[in-house]
């Protein structure tokens, strides 16, 4: 036989791409009634998505208003504008980490 990918036989390569496949296609199918939530999600992240660029444009207003000045009030609300300062720090030589995997915190979904 005539060696294709590195040593490998033609027979061998097959045995490695139906493995692979193998893997792809262990995909559990849910219960449909399952999929109210995946709609719920997407529907939330859209709602949470909006909501953060309404809360940016408000506080653009605000800090425009406010100027250079640190405390405000608005008729009920203080608002404070303050600021963050940071240490001079030394060079920092960070350490090789070994490799890992670790599982995501949250499910990507997409609607088909």
């Amino acid at each position: 036989m005539k060696n294709y990918f590195k040593g490998e036989t033609v027979m061998e390569v097959q045995k490695k791409a139906t493995n692979e496949i193998g893997v792809l296609s262990d995909i559990k199918i849910l219960d449909r009634k399952l999929a109210i939530y995946a709609e719920q999600a997407l529907e939330c992240d859209r709602v949470i998505k909006d909501a953060r660029a309404h809360k940016e444009l408000c506080m653009e207003k605000l800090k425009e208003s406010m100027g250079n000045h640190t405390i405000a009030r608005v008729k009920n609300f203080n608002l404070s504008w303050g600021s963050i300062s940071y240490k001079a720090q030394p060079e920092k030589i960070i350490p090789a980490k070994e490799a890992y995997i670790i599982r995501k915190k949250t499910i990507g979904i997409k609607k088909l």
